[in-house]
């Protein structure tokens, strides 16, 4: 089975938005740098996945061109939707048969976590929600252009609902290694907390971020006492 991987990538001087003022404009955009590169690196690992294509504008056609990956131009259009419904339809033009979407900003995604929610998504419609606020942290539909995309608040219910729609078998599969993407200050603490490694673990140990976020939360916890 062909399977097309897709990260959509905004350019990082506007990327992570809502984790200013927390974080420096340098530190939102090299942190959003880290976490697509592992995204990226859990990508790489899963043997699953036959085509590999960043969306979006300058930062992703540069990332591509350096990781060889496939490069997609957004072509300046904001609705995220829109895009990966072209997206999806260029792709099963090109006889591809199941694609799989993933965010940026997963770094806690890995290559089995990957393939295991390919292994279990052959056919028709797979979500991975959010933990948060059950958006949709992974994507999987096969054919990929069987859907309308319906990225935004409650998307994975109204990805769950539009399979169905569409006669997809369809399942709902939570993965805790995509559960949580990096959004909010809460977001950040809970990442600084855990164990992570990779690009990301290395960005926020070096960068101070990490100490730093710890510090704060330990210092709110104590006001709270």
């Amino acid at each position: 089975m062909i399977t097309a991987a897709v990260i959509p990538v905004r350019n990082f001087a506007t990327a992570k938005q809502r984790l200013r003022p927390t974080l420096s404009d340098d530190e939102c955009a090299a942190l959003a740098a880290a976490m697509l590169a592992d995204v990226m690196d859990a990508v790489d690992d899963a043997t699953q996945v036959t085509r590999k294509l960043l969306l979006g504008r300058s930062d992703a056609a540069r990332i591509a061109a350096h990781r060889q990956w496939e490069w997609l131009d957004d072509q300046g259009d904001r609705d995220l939707c829109v895009i990966l419904d072209r997206a999806a339809a260029s792709l099963a033009a090109a006889d591809c048969e199941r694609l799989l979407i993933l965010p940026g900003d997963l770094p806690t995604a890995t290559g089995p976590a990957i393939s295991r929610l390919l292994a279990g998504a052959y056919r028709g419609l797979c979500v991975c929600p959010a933990a948060r606020d059950g958006g949709t942290n992974a994507l999987v539909v096969s054919p990929p252009d069987a859907i309308a995309f319906r990225y935004g608040a409650d998307s994975a219910r109204r990805h769950l609902e539009a399979g169905m729609a569409a006669g997809l078998r369809t399942r709902r599969i939570v993965v805790t290694e995509f559960g949580r993407d990096i959004d909010t200050d809460d977001d950040l603490r809970a990442l600084c907390a855990g164990h992570i490694g990779g690009h990301t673990g290395d960005f926020l140990h070096t960068s101070g971020i990490a100490a730093r976020t710890l510090q704060a939360s330990a210092r709110a916890a104590g006001q709270e006492q």
